[in-house]
C-alpha cells in the first residue's frame, strides 16, 4: 500500500477540521485545520509551481498589510481564511476521486460506448455524455477520450473526426462550470454572493449549458462522422448508466446534504464527493489492497491550485475590505446590465494573457459582493462570473483544458483554442452574453 507523505496527511487533518468546523465546533476545529494547512503549505512550497508560491507570498503581505493598517478589519480577513480552507477542503475531495477514476474499467467501458455510436450521433454522444460525465471526473473526462482517440490509432493532425470529438469533449467540461455543485465556480460565488439562491441558479446555468453544447453540436461539420476503427476498451452501456447514475446521485446527495442538514454548498459538496470517491474505491478495489493509502497519498496533487485559490481568497478580501474603507462610496452603488457583462467578457480578456480565470473570478466576486448588484442581480452576476470562467478555459494559454487539449492533439494550445475552436467561444460569448442579459432584465 502506497504511504501518503506528510503534506498529504496535514492537508488531511485540515479538511477534516474545517468539516467539522462547518459542523457545528467551531474555533476548536478550524484552529488545527488552520494550523495543519499551514503546515501542508511549508511542506508542500517547492513542489508547487512558481506562480502559486507568488500568490501565497502576495497573500501574505495584503493581509499583514491589512491587519496592520486597519485592525478592525480582523473579522473579514478571518472568514477570508475560513473560505480558503473551504476552497482547500474541497479540492482535497476532488483530488481522492483520482486513484478509482485512474484505473476504473467503466470509465473506459463508458467513453467507447460514446465513441462507437454511427457517425451522425457520434459528437452529440461525447457533447452531451461528456457533461454529465464531468460532473465526476471535471476535466479528466477531457483526457480519457483523448487517450481513447489516441488507442484507436487517431491523430488530430490527420482525423477531423479526433480534432471535431476532442473538441466536442472540451466545449463539454467546461460549459459544466456554468451550472454544477461540484465545480469550484460555483464554490467560488455561493460563498461570496450570500443572496445566491442555488437552486435557480443551478437551473439556470444548466439550461445555459445545454444551449451551448447543443451549438457545439449544430457547427460541427459532418467531418464527425468518419468510421472509426476496432477500439482497445469493448463498448459498455450498462457501465455509462452506472456512471450516469454515480454523477446523478452525487448530485442528489450534495443537494440533500444542503437542505436537510442545511449545510453551505460548498460542505455539502466536499462531504459527498469524499463519500463517492470512497464508495467507489470500495465497488471497484485495486488488484492489490483497498487503495486507501493510495488514495490519501494523492491529495496533494492539487497543491497549485489550493494555493491559488486560498490565497487569491485572502488577497481579494483584503483588496475588498480596504476599498470599503478607502474607496469611493459609488462603488456600493454600482448597478447596470453592463456590469455583469464586463464582468463576463473581461475574465476571458486576461486569460488570454495568461492569467488563470480563478484569479479574477475570486475577485471579482469579492469586489462586488457589498454592491447593490450582488443584492439586487445575484443570479445574472454569479453566471457572468462563472461564464467568463467558462470562457476564460477555452482561450487561456495555461488552462489545464487547453494544455490537455494540445497535448493530445500535438499542437500549440493557441491554436486549439483560435484556430480550431474560435468559432465556438465566439458564439459562446455572444449566447452567454444574451442570456445573462435576460436574467439580469427579469430581476434576476
Amino acid at each position: 500500500m502506497t504511504r501518503p507523505g506528510f503534506g498529504a496527511i496535514a492537508l488531511g487533518l485540515a479538511a477534516l477540521g474545517t468539516v467539522s468546523g462547518k459542523l457545528g465546533l467551531g474555533l476548536s476545529a478550524y484552529a488545527p485545520a488552520a494550523i495543519c494547512f499551514v503546515l501542508f503549505v511549508c511542506l508542500e512550497w517547492r513542489r508547487t509551481v512558481r506562480q502559486a508560491r507568488i500568490f501565497v507570498a502576495i497573500a501574505l503581505v495584503t493581509a499583514a498589510a491589512t491587519l496592520w493598517i486597519w485592525p478592525d478589519l480582523r473579522p473579514a480577513m478571518w472568514t477570508a481564511g475560513l473560505d480558503a480552507l473551504s476552497f482547500a477542503t474541497l479540492l482535497a475531495s476532488l483530488a481522492l476521486l483520482r486513484a478509482p477514476m485512474g484505473r476504473s474499467t467503466l470509465v473506459r467501458g463508458a467513453a467507447s460506448w460514446l465513441l462507437a455510436r454511427p457517425g451522425g450521433q457520434r459528437y452529440a454522444a461525447i457533447s452531451f455524455g461528456s457533461h454529465f460525465l464531468a460532473l465526476i471526473f471535471n476535466v479528466g473526462i477531457l483526457q480519457l477520450i483523448g487517450e481513447i482517440l489516441q488507442a484507436a490509432g487517431l491523430r488530430c493532425a490527420d482525423s477531423a473526426t479526433a480534432r471535431q470529438l476532442l473538441l466536442g469533449a472540451m466545449r463539454a467540461s467546461t460549459s459544466l462550470v456554468l451550472w454544477s455543485p461540484m465545480a469550484m465556480g460555483f464554490a467560488v460565488i455561493s460563498t461570496a454572493l450570500p443572496g445566491l439562491d442555488p437552486i435557480i441558479y443551478i437551473a439556470v446555468g444548466l439550461l445555459l449549458a445545454l444551449v451551448l453544447v447543443g451549438t457545439g453540436c449544430l457547427i460541427t461539420g459532418k467531418a464527425s462522422g468518419e468510421i472509426l476503427p476496432a477500439q482497445e476498451t469493448p463498448p459498455n452501456l450498462k457501465a455509462l448508466l452506472i456512471l450516469l447514475a454515480g454523477a446523478a446521485s452525487l448530485f442528489c446527495v450534495t443537494f440533500g446534504l444542503y437542505w436537510l442538514l442545511g449545510l453551505a454548498f460548498i460542505t455539502a459538496t466536499s462531504l459527498a464527493v469524499a463519500a463517492f470517491a470512497l464508495a467507489w474505491n470500495w465497488l471497484e478495489p485495486p488488484e492489490t489492497g483497498l487503495g486507501l493509502g493510495l488514495m490519501i497519498a494523492r491529495l496533494t496533487e492539487l497543491r497549485s491550485e489550493m494555493f491559488i485559490f486560498a490565497a487569491s481568497t485572502v488577497i481579494g478580501a483584503s483588496i475588498a475590505a480596504a476599498f470599503r474603507v478607502i474607496g469611493p462610496q459609488a462603488l456600493d452603488a454600482v448597478d447596470g446590465v453592463w456590469v455583469p457583462l464586463a464582468c463576463m467578457l473581461g475574465i476571458p480578456a486576461l486569460a488570454a494573457f495568461a492569467i488563470p480565470p480563478s484569479i479574477p473570478v475570486i475577485l471579482g466576486a469579492q469586489l462586488l459582493a457589498s454592491t447593490s448588484i450582488a443584492a439586487a442581480h445575484p443570479i445574472s452576476l454569479g453566471l457572468s462570473l462563472t461564464a467568463g470562467w467558462s470562457l476564460g478555459m477555452l482561450v487561456s494559454p495555461v488552462s489545464a483544458t487547453l494544455l490537455i487539449a494540445g497535448n493530445i492533439a500535438s499542437a500549440p494550445a493557441r491554436r486549439v483554442a483560435y484556430g480550431w475552436n474560435g468559432l465556438y467561444t465566439l458564439l459562446a460569448a455572444l449566447l452567454s452574453a444574451a442570456w445573462i442579459a435576460g436574467i439580469y432584465l427579469m430581476a434576476f
